[in-house]
């Protein structure tokens, strides 16, 4: 061959990026200045650098690639979006000599551009991580959601074998590895470095040889799944309080009065027919039903509601001076009275509300002179001769059954049919069951909102909840969530922070560790089965248990068989069994 077109054809080749690198493990030994270029390099690669890995430093996204024996391509993208396909051919001494040619993808048709945009979309777009790693283990490509899930950069481990980021902490189990080795679908859990926990399932795809070309992996955040949980409870909740305002209840969504029961909607209906009227109304409940927030709503919802609203417990002042506070008295009246007299509730109530809260414990001489209210006659201050005409509306609640003092002689007759003119039965909480988690949500995201540390409640504490019998009402599950949000450090409120009164009856285990043992050594198993037992119940895995115990799995796993607590193993994940035969991962 003439040297002019030797000289001329290298002088060519020149312009074409391309190198020479080890066949195994594609170790650069020469580039030319126009690969230096391509990959926007100043400087000639360094030896022994990989070319897989120096790749993945200036090219991403590797799409797939096609081998044999003597030589082979490889199709990739450069970030610019030009796309490159990577030629090789083996020399002597097991090296490889590769050329790297641009893919005009504008003469492409329009099918064959579409196709290949498709995918590349699709798996940069898709929510679930997505790992490829190729037959020899080397990771090829993962998209920006496995970016996200797992906290690396794709420059990061895109070229290095899926080892390398497993010793290096970034995950605790190498499923793709498995899959490949197994050459079958592996689906296990896996942690990463950012505290993320992974349903990984990992599938090898089959050249036509039956070898290993691919294993894709698609890794599922699980963590998400349960903030998804929570943030669907919350709609749950929200849903409710718009459907409570669509019925015109707004001014009840609070307290007590909160909720969608068909117990509560007869209540609510009784103290809008009562708004309506001047009449004399008693309000009848269990402690801490609700009774004084009903008497302020039917208030607040009549024409009074611009008036003052007077309460006067009657079971808290002493009988000696409950006719001065509710009628007043003048300069004089006794020692110790106030200079001037004093206005008693009745005026102070004028062309409002008074409410006789305990009514019940009003004594029979006072009940006699309430007698003179109700049939409107004026009143006397004590000590004073000047009646007093005054005009206020009586609202009465008792939790004591008046019925039956009628009939023991301890409540008179004609005051309580005097009082009994329009009666509102306030429903006790255990017959609202409807109305208990609503309740308890409410109680705990006002809590959350004034603090700032916002909590919700495991799902077994909201089964306990719904089966608990509340003989304090809605005070005391107010106040049951007041103490929860406040003593538990935790987000989620589990059964071990309730008040040992409200936990289940005690099982067979605990009731044998009541007795106090002889020895140190049976105390402290006894405190371990325990606590290990409890940890397991709460938490539904070996994982999650060891992580609460301040230990490793592995000895969970191993006291856990030594005091008999049942589970099994699936893949790399434990299961617990508890007590009552309930399967939980």
């Amino acid at each position: 061959m003439d040297a002019g077109f030797e000289d001329l054809f290298k002088a060519a080749c020149a312009h074409v990026p391309g190198g020479v690198c080890h066949a195994d493990s594609w170790l650069l030994m020469f580039s030319n200045k126009a690969l230096c270029d391509l990959l926007g390099s100043q400087e000639q690669p360094v030896e022994n650098d990989a070319l897989s890995h120096w790749l993945a430093r200036g090219v991403c996204n590797v799409l797939s690639d096609g081998k044999g024996e003597n030589g082979g391509k490889i199709l990739f993208r450069h970030p610019d979006g030009t796309n490159y396909l990577l030629f090789w051919w083996s020399v002597e001494a097991r090296k490889r000599v590769f050329l790297i040619q641009q893919i005009p993808l504008e003469e492409l048709s329009w099918e064959a551009k579409h196709s290949f945009w498709e995918v590349d979309k699709i798996l940069e777009f898709i929510h679930d991580g997505i790992w490829v790693i190729d037959g020899n283990g080397i990771t090829r490509r993962i998209n920006r959601a496995m970016e996200r899930i797992a906290g690396i950069r794709a420059e990061e481990v895109v070229g290095r074998h899926v080892s390398e980021p497993l010793r290096e902490g970034r995950f605790k189990t190498c499923v793709t590895l498995r899959a490949l080795e197994t050459k079958h679908t592996v689906t296990l859990f896996d942690d990463y470095s950012n505290g993320k926990r992974c349903l990984n399932t990992s599938t090898p795809v089959f050249d036509k040889d039956g070898n290993v070309w691919r294993v894709i992996a698609a890794i599922r955040d699980i963590t998400e799944l349960e903030n998804l949980e929570q943030k669907l409870s919350d709609l749950e909740v929200e849903a409710l309080a718009y459907r409570l305002r669509a019925r015109g209840l707004e001014e009840q969504s609070m307290g007590g009065l909160l909720g969608q029961s068909p117990a509560l909607q007869r209540v609510l209906a009784d103290i809008a027919k009562a708004s309506q009227t001047d009449v004399v109304t008693l309000i009848l409940g269990e402690t801490g039903t609700g009774k004084s927030l009903a008497a302020k709503i039917i208030h607040d919802k009549s024409a009074r509601s611009e008036k003052p609203f007077v309460t006067v417990n009657c079971g808290a002042i002493p009988s000696s001076l409950m006719e001065s506070e509710i009628f007043g008295y003048e300069n004089g009246a006794f020692t110790g009275a106030q200079k001037g007299g004093k206005p008693g509730m009745l005026e102070l109530a004028g062309g409002g509300t008074l409410f006789l809260d305990e009514i019940g414990e009003l004594a029979p001489a006072m009940q006699v002179k309430l007698l003179h209210i109700l049939d409107r006659q004026p009143i006397y201050r004590v000590g004073g001769t000047r009646p007093i005409r005054v005009d206020c509306r009586i609202i009465a609640a008792t939790n004591r059954p008046l019925d039956q003092m009628v009939k023991e002689g301890n409540f008179r007759e004609d005051l309580f049919y005097r009082l009994r003119v329009l009666c509102v039965d306030m429903p006790p909480l255990r017959n609202r069951k409807d109305d208990i988690l609503l309740l308890a949500w409410n109680f705990l995201g006002k809590i959350g909102e004034a603090t700032g540390h916002p909590k919700r409640l495991d799902k077994n504490v909201e089964k306990l909840f719904l089966t608990y019998g509340w003989p304090g009402n809605v005070r005391e599950l107010q106040s049951v969530i007041q103490s929860l949000a406040t003593l538990c450090e935790r987000d989620k409120i589990t059964q071990n922070d309730l008040p040992g009164y409200m936990r289940p009856g005690m099982s067979k285990m605990e009731e044998e560790e009541d007795h106090v043992p002889t020895k140190l050594s049976v105390a402290i198993e006894n405190l371990e089965r325990k606590m290990l037992a409890n940890a397991l119940d709460n938490e539904g895995s070996t994982y999650k248990a060891a992580k609460i115990l301040g230990i490793s799995q592995s000895q969970v796993v191993r006291k856990a068989k030594k005091y008999g607590l049942r589970f099994w193993r699936e893949g790399e994940h434990s299961r617990w069994q508890n007590s009552s035969g309930e399967n939980k991962i």
